[in-house]
């Protein structure tokens, strides 16, 4: 069994519109393997986090994860087949959105994997992962719900153990709906007498990327370079509201513009460092840090957006989703 307490953070510049996150708890981690099956069980106990995006600040007094998989490996000679199961469920106290009071609730995810690997340098690999995600309030009704599912299959060719390719296909589909209301918000400021909303999203993409790892003695280094693209999908919604008394009583009904996502797409390159692993007494420290760059493409990133983009000074693309990370090990 392994215990660990982790702590991450990300930095991004005003301009961006991002200013401070920070995430920090503590992890169990149980893993088991044999010949038959190799099993692993996590619980996540995530203390309260913060996030400031664009003067919106969302708060979470924290939150319990379990994720627990088991795979079935099948030795067929110089191919290894893998069948897989996981299951997942998430419970978090009470939270702050800036506009309403609420907290995310994870009931389950369950997902299905299967591979086949060759000698360790071509790998084939397909999943499934399906669940059901709710916004609730702090007093546990629920305020919205979304079912989703998530597929994936991508082949992986490594031909040495410090370099490798990949190119796959991934689709995401999510149904949401649900509403506010002045009873399930239960504060006297709260503007609506009731704003309810549905919204679906339906992406299917390609995507393929190089990954470069080498290592010293006392760190590891990692390149990824790649891009996806969408080939088909799109996104919709649509609002219906009325304003209390004293806020206008007017009653609106609005829709999104529905987003096409067609030949849209990013290209993207991280650049990662972590330490080995430190030993301090009887204890493990391993620290690093993580950088994106990202490009996007096509018709749903506007030309300003993009432009805006190009203005950015030195110091902003530095710490746009810079992400720092702690972890110790006992």
């Amino acid at each position: 069994m392994t215990i660990a307490l982790f702590a991450n953070l990300a930095l991004a510049s005003e301009k961006a519109s991002a200013y401070f996150v920070y995430d920090y708890g503590k992890m169990f981690d149980i893993e088991h393997k044999s010949q038959n099956i190799n099993w692993n069980a996590k619980i996540l106990f995530q203390n309260p986090l913060s996030f400031d995006w664009d003067s919106t600040k969302m708060i979470s007094d924290g939150g319990k994860i379990f994720l627990l998989q088991a795979e079935f490996p099948f030795d067929l000679g110089s191919f290894i087949l893998t069948p897989s199961f996981l299951y997942g469920m998430g419970k978090w106290e009470k939270g702050d959105f800036e506009y309403f009071y609420g907290k995310p609730d994870l009931p389950n995810i369950n997902g299905f994997e299967i591979s086949l690997s060759y000698n360790f340098s071509h790998l084939l690999s397909a999943n499934y992962y399906f669940g059901n995600v709710k916004l609730l309030n702090n007093r546990n009704a629920e305020l919205f719900s979304s079912d989703f599912y998530f597929c994936n299959a991508f082949y992986k060719y490594a031909p040495k153990n410090y370099f490798s390719l990949s190119a796959g296909f991934a689709s995401v589909n999510m149904e949401m709906d649900g509403a506010l209301t002045a009873q399930n918000q239960s504060y006297f400021l709260f503007p609506y007498s009731f704003y309810s909303t549905a919204g679906s999203l339906d992406v299917k993409a390609i995507y393929g990327a190089a990954d470069l790892n080498f290592g010293s003695g006392f760190a590891s280094y990692g390149l990824k370079l790649g891009s996806v693209l969408a080939i088909d999908g799109e996104m919709n919604g649509n609002m219906h509201y009325k304003h209390r008394k004293f806020y206008g009583d007017d009653e609106v009904f609005d829709s999104i513009n529905t987003l096409h996502f067609k030949n849209s797409g990013l290209v993207f390159s991280v650049i990662g460092v972590n330490t080995k692993k430190i030993k301090l007494g009887e204890t493990l420290l391993q620290y690093g840090i993580q950088k994106p760059f990202i490009i996007p493409f096509g018709k749903i990133f506007s030309k300003n957006s993009i432009n805006e983009g190009k203005s950015l000074s030195a110091k902003d693309i530095f710490l746009t989703l810079l992400t720092a990370n702690l972890s110790v090990y006992f």
